[in-house]
């Protein structure tokens, strides 16, 4: 009874910041939007809501920083060890021999084939509000994949999920009413699924249709051009910059179209990113794997500056091998893996872990990417500084490929480039002008949503709610800290630096360090 009395006054402490429950919530995602790209200059709109609403200026990207690693912790409230979705590839050896891009939304249907009927093993933002009898409503100019993870249930009949490229845009929306009335009121798309064009619609359909048609109480608007852009040309490119200002201008009329329908100062809006972006010359970086005995039994799932190796049966005498070997290489920058070493062909996860079984490592524990059925052996993560690319802006990540060819522009490694994220909250139950320097991250969205929404904040999810950025905060109000965390091998040594609010953890970096000191 003591301990239900306890939830109930914690619930009640979280709400009384709350003014009431706002007529809607939105929560903004522009992909790959690095903090320090909005600028009056570039995106007029948003930084004015930067100014006007709660700015965190220590937000993280969850590791690996890759969209539907986010994406999936942004509709669940949970990191990878729960979610399951490791990186932007998911392994199915029973369907195919290497990784399949989970950018298709079809291969993360065969995922739910092979896992029950579920994309994700957690409830999502949308079963949580149904349950509660509110609305949800997923608008994605992303890829599909991305788009269904936004709302893993609806292909199965449960739930509202639009994004212009499903079945090569033949398919609009689901459920098929949906999308039979989007085809009719505003066509199919052309231009592929991520470019100016997909982001165009999909607004006018959030404008034209969502809001006033269907009424939901929250709304996910993830905005995916950025991210195309700024892969294809760079951060400060001038395609990467137009990019940002046609989002920008799309902001504006979506808070045009708010006080149309007077629900401006009703509605609570979240902006958020999935990761930053940093420059990546190439670099033959794989070459441990090279060794003879390596080539059939270990599946790579390059990630940019991270690449994750799935070893056939969990052989914990190849793991050791290949561990030696990356950290003989002056490329690496840290190694994970499990806590405790495998055995007869698997291997699990120990919470709260930080140190690998092997010396100099890490645990997967420690990223959250401990995950037995599915989810990689090592992870290893690769050498980066801050130098700048060719338009200015600071970071440079090496990934695996051919030393000289030419050099990429991504993310998915462990550096303040891509891990620091943006982070924005406005609206009638959010204080104003306020900056935080408390961290945060991706998977607080979900349980702060699920609060200003006025539903119960479930106990097993990953995330906090972000209390102290509503009007009346709660109290007490957290303390950050920060742990710089430290193995080494021989002369290899390396260091992760950690966040935290509380006891909640966010992962910063990870870099070489000097193991005679």
């Amino acid at each position: 009874m003591k301990t239900i009395i306890l939830f109930l006054l914690g619930c009640l402490s979280l709400l009384a910041g709350v003014t009431e429950r706002p007529a809607l919530v939105i929560i903004l995602v522009i992909d790959g939007l690095r903090p320090d790209s909005i600028t009056p200059a570039v995106m007029p709109e948003l930084s004015r809501l930067k100014t006007t609403g709660v700015w965190y200026t220590n937000s993280h990207s969850v590791f690996p920083t890759v969209t539907r690693v986010n994406t999936a912790t942004i509709s669940t409230g949970t990191l990878p060890v729960q979610h399951g979705i490791a990186s932007n590839s998911v392994y199915l050896p029973a369907v195919s021999p290497s990784v399949l891009s989970n950018g298709d939304y079809r291969n993360l249907l065969s995922l739910g084939s092979a896992n029950g009927g579920r994309v994700v093993t957690p409830k999502t933002l949308h079963e949580y509000l149904r349950a509660a009898s509110l609305r949800y409503v997923a608008v994605s100019s992303g890829s599909t994949g991305n788009a269904l993870l936004l709302n893993p249930t609806a292909p199965y009949g449960n739930g509202q999920l639009i994004n212009s490229g499903f079945e090569g845009g033949a398919r609009v929306a689901f459920p098929d009413s949906l999308n039979t009335e989007l085809l009719k009121r505003f066509g199919a798309v052309k231009g592929g699924e991520d470019g100016d064009a997909a982001l165009l619609w999909s607004e006018k359909v959030l404008r034209e249709y969502v809001l006033d048609t269907m009424r939901p109480q929250v709304v996910v608007d993830w905005m995916g051009r950025s991210d195309s852009a700024q892969h294809s040309y760079g951060v400060g490119s001038p395609e990467g910059l137009a990019a940002l200002r046609l989002i920008d201008g799309q902001i504006g009329l979506l808070l045009r179209r708010l006080r149309e329908l007077k629900l401006e100062d009703k509605t609570d809006i979240i902006v958020t990113c999935d990761h930053g972006f940093d420059y990546e010359p190439q670099a033959d970086l794989l070459a441990p794997l090279r060794e003879s005995g390596f080539a059939d039994d270990v599946v790579i799932d390059n990630e940019g500056g991270s690449t994750l190796l799935h070893v056939k049966n969990h052989d914990a005498e190849k793991i050791s091998r290949l561990v030696a070997r990356f950290q003989a290489s002056d490329t690496t920058n840290a190694v994970f893996v499990a806590a405790k070493r495998p055995a007869s062909g698997t291997f699990g996860c120990t919470p709260g872990a930080v140190k690998g079984f092997l010396p100099g490592t890490f645990a997967l524990d420690l990223a959250a990417d401990c995950i037995p059925a599915r989810g990689p052996d090592i992870i290893v993560t690769h050498r980066w500084n801050t130098d700048p690319n060719p338009f200015g802006a600071p970071g440079t990540q090496w990934v695996p490929g051919k030393a000289g060819q030419a050099a990429h522009n991504g993310h998915g490694g462990l550096n303040p480039f891509v891990t620091h994220s943006t982070l924005l909250a406005v609206g009638p139950d959010f204080a104003q002008g306020k900056v935080v320097d408390l961290p945060a991250g991706n998977q607080d969205i979900a349980p702060t949503v699920l609060t200003l929404a006025g539903v119960g904040v479930p106990a097993n999810l990953d995330g906090r709610v972000l209390s102290e950025a509503l009007r009346t905060p709660s109290k007490p109000l957290l303390k950050a800290s920060s742990r710089r965390l430290r193995v080494s091998a021989g002369t290899f040594c390396s260091e992760v630096d950690t966040s935290f609010a509380g006891n909640r953890r966010y992962l910063k970096q990870a870099r070489r360090c000097d193991a005679t000191r």
